[in-house]
C-alpha cells in the first residue's frame, strides 16, 4: 500500500510539473505583452479574422437596428417627435442579414415596428429580400480577405519567433559572458602574480599578451551584461536550464527537406489569385454595377403578399481619372504580385542557404576547437606532471590551466551559436506549416 501511495505521489508530481508555468513561460509572455508590435499584430489578426468570416461563415447572421420616419411632410432616417402630432412617429426596423450565401447574394429579413403619433405600436410589412450586384466579385474579394488573414498570421508568428530567439540569445550570451567575466577576473589576478614572479624575460611578451586579452574580455563581458534586461540577468541560470529542457521540442519541427513555402508566400499567392480574377474584369470600373434586389413582403394594411424588384445604381461618369486608375491597377497588380512571389521564394531559399553555410562553418569551428582542447588537456597534464616532479615552475603549470579554461569557454560559445542557428532554421519549418 505504501508503495502504491508513493507511486501515485510521484505521478502527480511529474504531471504537475508538466502543466506548471515555467520561468521561461513567464519571461517570454512578459516580453510578448510588452511588445507594441506584437499587440498591434494581434489586433490586425483579429480584424482580418472578422473580415474573412464574412465570406466563409454565411450561416452566421448579422442583426442591425435602424430608424425611419415617414409621417406626413417628414422623411427622415430617425424617429420624429415634435409639437405637430401629425409629424410625430416613425419605425424601428430590425434587420437580420445573411451575407454572401450564394455567389455574392445577401439574404435579409426585416420586420418594421411602427410608432404612431397616438402612441400605437404595430408590426408592419415584414419582408424577405435577396440582393446582389450585377457583377459580383465575391471570390476575388474572398481571396483578398484570406490573403490578409494569412499575412496577419505570418506577422504574429514572425514577431513571436523573433522575440523567442532574441530571449534565448540573451539567456545563452548572459551565461557565456558571466562565465567569461568570472574566469578572466580570476585569471587576471593569477597572471599578474605570475608576471611579477617571472624572472625569465623571454616570457614577458606572452604574459603581457595574456593579461591584455583578459582585460579585454572583462571589458567586453561587463559592457554586454550591462545591457541585458533584469528579467534575464537575475534569472540566467534558471532560464538556461529551461532552454536546455525545451530545446528538443523547439527543434522538433526540423524534418525532411528544406521548406519551399511560408505563410508570407501563401499570402502573396492568394493576393495573386485575387488580382488575376480582377484582371479578367479590368473594364468593370468603366461600367455601371447596379445592385439588384428581389423582395417578397406581406402588406399588413391590405393583408396581401406583395413582391418587388429594385435596381440601385451609383455611377461616376466623370471621376477625375479614378476609373482609369482602377482599371490600370487591375492590369498591373498581377505583374506586381508575380514579382513579389518570385522575390519571396528566392529570399526564403537564400536565407536557408545562409543558415546551412553558417551551421557548416560553426560545426567545423567546433571540431577545430575540440582538437585544440584535446591538445591543451594533454599539455596541461604534461605541465602538471613536470610541475610535480620539479621540472617546470608553478607559473608554467598555471598558465597551461588558464589556456585550457579559455578554450572550453570558446567551445561553449560555439555550441550556443549552433543552437541559435538551428532555432532560426526551425522557424522556417514552423512558418511552412
Amino acid at each position: 500500500m505504501r508503495r502504491q501511495y508513493i507511486l501515485i505521489l510521484a505521478i502527480v508530481s511529474v504531471a504537475s510539473r508538466g502543466f506548471a508555468e515555467t520561468l521561461w513561460d513567464k519571461v517570454y509572455t512578459s516580453r510578448l505583452n510588452s511588445s507594441s508590435s506584437y499587440l498591434e499584430a494581434k489586433l490586425e489578426l483579429k480584424s482580418a479574422e472578422v473580415d474573412y468570416d464574412q465570406y466563409v461563415k454565411p450561416y452566421i447572421p448579422s442583426l442591425s437596428l435602424s430608424t425611419y420616419s415617414s409621417a406626413e411632410g417628414v422623411y427622415e432616417s430617425g424617429i420624429t417627435i415634435g409639437s405637430d402630432t401629425a409629424a410625430s412617429g416613425g419605425a424601428l426596423i430590425p434587420t437580420l442579414t445573411f451575407e454572401n450565401i450564394l455567389a455574392g447574394t445577401d439574404l435579409s429579413l426585416k420586420s418594421p415596428i411602427t410608432f404612431s403619433s397616438a402612441g400605437k405600436v404595430s408590426l408592419t410589412n415584414p419582408s424577405v429580400s435577396l440582393s446582389r450586384q450585377l457583377f459580383p466579385e465575391t471570390e476575388a474579394n474572398r481571396l483578398e480577405k484570406e490573403a490578409s488573414l494569412v499575412s496577419a498570421q505570418a506577422s504574429v508568428q514572425k514577431i513571436q519567433n523573433d522575440l523567442k530567439i532574441d530571449l534565448i540569445t540573451d539567456i545563452l550570451n548572459t551565461i557565456y559572458y558571466q562565465k567569461l567575466l568570472k574566469t578572466n577576473q580570476e585569471n587576471l589576478e593569477v597572471l599578474k602574480k605570475i608576471r611579477e614572479a617571472t624572472v625569465d624575460t623571454t616570457k614577458f611578451r606572452d604574459l603581457d599578451k595574456k593579461i591584455l586579452n583578459a582585460q579585454k574580455a572583462i571589458l567586453e563581458a561587463t559592457n554586454y551584461l550591462a545591457e541585458i534586461k533584469d528579467d534575464v540577468k537575475n534569472n540566467a541560470e534558471a532560464l538556461y536550464q529551461d532552454v536546455l529542457r525545451l530545446q528538443e521540442g523547439w527543434l522538433g519541427s526540423i524534418k525532411g527537406d528544406n521548406p519551399t513555402t511560408s505563410k508570407t508566400i501563401r499570402s502573396i499567392e492568394l493576393s495573386l489569385a485575387a488580382a488575376e480574377k480582377k484582371e479578367t474584369l479590368s473594364i468593370l470600373p468603366y461600367l455601371p454595377n447596379p445592385t439588384i434586389t428581389a423582395s417578397l413582403y406581406y402588406d399588413t394594411d391590405k393583408s396581401k403578399l406583395e413582391w418587388g424588384l429594385t435596381f440601385k445604381l451609383s455611377y461616376d461618369m466623370f471621376s477625375k481619372g479614378k476609373n482609369s486608375l482602377s482599371a490600370l491597377q487591375r492590369q498591373e497588380y498581377p505583374k506586381i504580385y508575380r514579382i513579389k512571389l518570385s522575390d519571396a521564394q528566392r529570399e526564403l531559399k537564400e536565407n536557408l542557404r545562409k543558415i546551412s553555410e553558417t551551421l557548416q562553418s560553426l560545426e567545423l569551428d567546433k571540431k577545430i576547437k575540440e582538437i585544440e582542447i584535446a591538445d591543451s588537456q594533454e599539455e596541461a597534464i604534461r605541465q602538471e606532471n613536470l610541475y610535480k616532479n620539479g621540472f617546470v615552475s608553478k607559473e608554467d603549470y598555471t598558465t597551461a590551466q588558464i589556456d585550457l579554461e579559455t578554450l572550453k569557454l570558446d567551445l561553449q560559445k560555439i555550441d550556443f551559436d549552433i543552437l541559435i542557428q538551428k532555432l532560426t532554421l526551425a522557424r522556417y519549418y514552423e512558418e511552412a506549416q
